[in-house]
């Protein structure tokens, strides 16, 4: 929480010194994180932005409630600003360092992952589980090369699970409902493995404006905080946005995109290219959807790391004939809880690339799982969500 008003940190950053074990609270600043007996003399970091970064012992901790509270820092631009580089210069730097700032050799993430569905505006399905992913590694690659990438990293293996789902309700979605993705697709939006076609690709700068501060930090030193925005009258699909670098090893931090409006007249193009089936009738039409996204990396010992992705999507679809509309939603977290480069575990790791692609949560988790939080991190679940989700099916 801060420290001067109480108000809880959202998505604050907890980790355990020299390892890549660590976590994210949650939306109420809650966070669970179990630590190994080997390591109950280490020190917990504990990090938000604009904020000065704590370390605590993790005896401190070995209460079954702790209060953490962090001093809130004045984001001030030095006295004479005096800007070097432009705001292009940073993100090529930032790119080009992206093998030497989150090693280019293969790793594997345990990540919590929570997913929830909405349909016109009521909770559907609620899932949790916990994967483990195989990423091939962060290195430089081509436009043209970005399909491999994306077919050789990601590799997804379902650890345990649980779902609870009102089955009529997501059915009556039809495509949309049924529809999972698969489990690796929940790390597509890692736009650090995935630069190309983002806004940290040169190739699309001349479609955007972009706006620089050199923001400075007592403990953290300077960072540059970059904003970005579709130029009004590019014929694109682009994003509006900010976007976070270290100044000291050019490491992108964070990115918070949705998508820019001027890319509704382009949009509104192409959106009877594809129909969906809804309530078994053919024919329903997306309109353009609006999402939000938020993609933080952390520092863990000497290397960074993805921390946590949250993907909130909110769509529209229209029955053309007689202009009945649908709303669906749905809200996806990512929280990264631990990191390994171990070459054992990764020559052994039996993950699947196609798991999912075509099932359903229920499919692919089957019974709930009673014994779910026993050894795994997790974000504790807020009331009004409880509620939602002992509403499902009633």
């Amino acid at each position: 929480m801060d420290s001067t008003s109480g108000n809880p940190l959202s998505f604050a950053q907890i980790s355990l010194h020299h390892t890549g074990l660590g976590t994210t609270a949650n939306e109420e600043g809650n966070f669970r994180l179990d630590i190994p007996a080997a390591n109950l003399e280490d020190t917990l970091l504990i990090c938000y932005l604009g904020y000065e970064t704590l370390k605590i012992t993790v005896k401190t901790c070995l209460v079954s409630f702790v209060e953490i509270s962090l001093k809130p820092v004045m984001l001030q631009l030095s006295e004479v600003e005096v800007i070097g580089l432009t705001p292009q210069e940073v993100i090529r730097r930032a790119v080009a360092r992206i093998p030497a700032n989150y090693c280019k050799h293969p790793l594997i993430l345990t990540a919590f992952i929570r997913s929830q569905k909405s349909v016109n505006n009521k909770l559907a399905e609620y899932t949790e589980a916990i994967i483990e992913t195989l990423k091939n590694g962060y290195y430089l690659y081509k436009s043209g090369e970005s399909e491999k990438k994306h077919k050789q990293s990601n590799i997804p293996l379902l650890l345990k699970g649980r779902v609870t789902s009102d089955t009529n309700l997501v059915n009556i979605m039809g495509d949309v409902g049924r529809n999972v993705g698969c489990l690796g697709c929940n790390f597509i939006n890692d736009l650090v493995e995935f630069y190309h076609h983002t806004i940290l690709d040169e190739a699309l700068f001349r479609y955007y404006d972009l706006s620089m501060e050199e923001l400075i930090l007592p403990k953290e030193g300077k960072i540059y905080d970059i904003r970005f925005a579709q130029k009004k009258n590019t014929k694109e699909r682009l994003w509006k946005g900010e976007l976070f670098i270290d100044a000291a090893t050019f490491a992108v931090m964070r990115i918070t995109q949705k998508p820019s409006m001027y890319g509704y007249e382009a949009y509104e193009k192409i959106k009877y290219n594809r129909s969906y089936i809804i309530l078994n009738k053919p024919g329903w039409v997306e309109e353009m959807p609006f999402i939000e996204q938020t993609i933080i990396y952390s520092k863990r010992d000497s290397s960074w790391f993805l921390s946590s992705i949250r993907t909130e999507n909110w769509m529209t679809f229209t029955y053309p004939a007689n202009g009945q509309k649908l709303k669906f939603s749905y809200k996806n977290d990512v929280i990264i809880t631990n990191a390994t480069r171990d070459p054992e575990k990764i020559k052994n790791f039996k993950g699947d690339k196609i798991l999912g692609t075509t099932q359903r949560w229920d499919q692919i988790i089957g019974r709930p799982d009673d014994t779910f939080w026993a050894s795994f991190n997790y974000l504790p679940i807020e009331e009004a969500l409880k509620n939602a989700v002992e509403a499902i099916g009633k």
